[in-house]
């Protein structure tokens, strides 16, 4: 009999000190590179996550040392950057390993150059997969993702509520 339990993955990351940046180590395996080696072999990265990025992104040097393959021809999006600035970005894909047993299988990732020196951006097509929190308690920033949402939202309005009431 098939069952429809859901099988949520997570993931923390506990920096122990104040972070403004979210940077956490991650695998990935370039499942669209032409070299079947490298397509084998998972690759380190050092990985931003960014609330405030639309999408998943590496530099155009990534995608040439792992010779990555563009999904279609002529089927970029377009991507507005800081200010009135748009970038037109073809994409790849690959899977994103967060941690052991957390994989986002053939995960569309686009080209674009930006200027952080980070490897990987994950952007909000990622993190709006799940759920995603920052805590700052006593200034040691935590990070924590799950995937796929909670059956409930998270809300702190309620936290604060009881907080205060006590």
């Amino acid at each position: 009999m098939p069952t429809n339990k859901i099988e949520y993955r997570s993931f923390r990351r506990d920096f122990g000190e104040f972070r403004k940046t979210l940077l956490t180590p991650m695998e990935v395996f370039p499942v669209a590179s032409s070299d079947e080696a490298i397509r084998k072999t998972p690759v380190k990265l050092k990985a931003l996550w960014d609330t405030g990025a639309t999408l998943t992104a590496i530099k155009p040097q990534l995608r040439d040392k792992l010779k990555l393959c563009m999904v279609r021809a002529n089927s970029s999006a377009t991507i507005a950057g800081l200010g009135d600035s748009t970038y037109k970005a073809d994409y790849t894909v690959m899977t994103l390993r967060i941690r052991n047993n957390f994989e986002i299988n053939w995960c569309p990732v686009f080209v674009v150059d930006y200027a952080v020196d980070v490897d990987i951006i994950i952007g909000m097509d990622i993190i709006g997969m799940g759920d995603f929190a920052v805590s700052n308690t006593n200034r040691k920033t935590l990070l924590s993702f799950i995937m796929p949402s909670m059956p409930e939202r998270l809300d702190l309005t309620d936290k604060a509520y009881f907080l205060n009431k006590n």
